[in-house]
């Protein structure tokens, strides 16, 4: 007999979940979005592309302003290894959340290196994300494959900010063929998906986790707002799956099995000895 989650998600291909993250954990991960960007502006001033690191504003308004003095522009508009520390690791392996991740994809649970720390600024047109299936990123090989996306706001998500959409179902269509738009540099479908489901705006509070497949259609809409809208999502799939891009990102771990989940040391070894850097 399928839980309520198993009947939910496969029924509409996401789950909503609220509360299931405790404050703490939030506030851990604010603390490593904070090092982040300070790493980040004196590495930018260093290189002289930006005169003021701007240290004595607060986090949630540092990065917009260095954003600004880059000429309102920003080379990525995610970040990974800034954040790859114990605090998310904690997050990574909470009970609540990898409860409910056993009951979509068995006992053995792989995390893998595909994290993405989002700094949504507003007015920025490269963070306003098309229509796509995350299987359009790891690529077509995954479309009969179940990779889950978790999607966690460090800041309430709403409308204004930027929140995600999805559009309930569109998980039983398979595999859209989709085309790199030279303007996002996103990928979208060929065709408007919006004719053929109804979307479904995500908004969220912190604490709040969002889950959903890889063939799951969604987007997030543009920050109008006058903040940041920062959040941070992080993929998982048990472990006797492989995708061709698995090697290309940063090193996973195993976050629950038979074996038990891999500790931070573990896994930060593991990054460490990867050789592989995103910039």
């Amino acid at each position: 007999m399928l839980s309520t989650h198993q009947e939910n998600f496969h029924r509409k291909g996401y789950l909503l979940l609220p509360n299931l993250i405790e404050p703490a954990i939030i506030e851990g991960m604010l603390g490593r979005v904070a090092d982040a960007i300070d790493l980040r502006a004196r590495k930018l001033y260093d290189k002289g592309k930006i005169t003021n690191l701007h240290e004595d504003l607060s986090p949630s308004l540092r990065w917009q302003r260095i954003f600004q003095d880059m000429g309102n522009f920003q080379m990525r508009r995610s970040w990974d290894e800034d954040v790859i520390s114990e605090e998310l690791h904690t997050l990574m392996t909470l009970p609540a959340l990898l409860d409910v991740l056993e009951s979509l994809l068995g006992p053995e649970i792989q995390a893998t290196g595909l994290i993405a720390l989002r700094p949504k600024v507003p007015n920025d047109k490269r963070t306003t994300v098309l229509w796509h299936q995350d299987s359009h990123y790891f690529g077509e090989d995954t479309a009969d494959k179940t990779v889950i996306t978790v999607w966690v706001p460090l800041v309430d998500a709403n409308e204004s900010n930027g929140c995600l959409q999805v559009i309930p179902e569109s998980h039983t269509w398979g595999y859209v063929e989709a085309e790199m738009d030279s303007e996002h540099k996103s990928y979208k479908p060929l065709e408007d998906p919006t004719k053929r489901g109804t979307p479904l705006r995500c908004e969220m509070r912190t604490g709040d986790v969002l889950l959903f497949g890889n063939l799951m259609l969604h987007r997030s809409l543009p920050n109008v707002s006058d903040h940041t809208r920062w959040s941070i999502d992080f993929r998982y799939h048990s472990e006797d799956i492989t995708f061709a891009r698995k090697n290309d990102c940063l090193p996973g771990f195993r976050a629950r099995g038979h074996l038990g989940g891999e500790n931070w040391e573990t896994w930060f070894t593991r990054y460490k000895e990867s050789g592989i850097h995103t910039e």
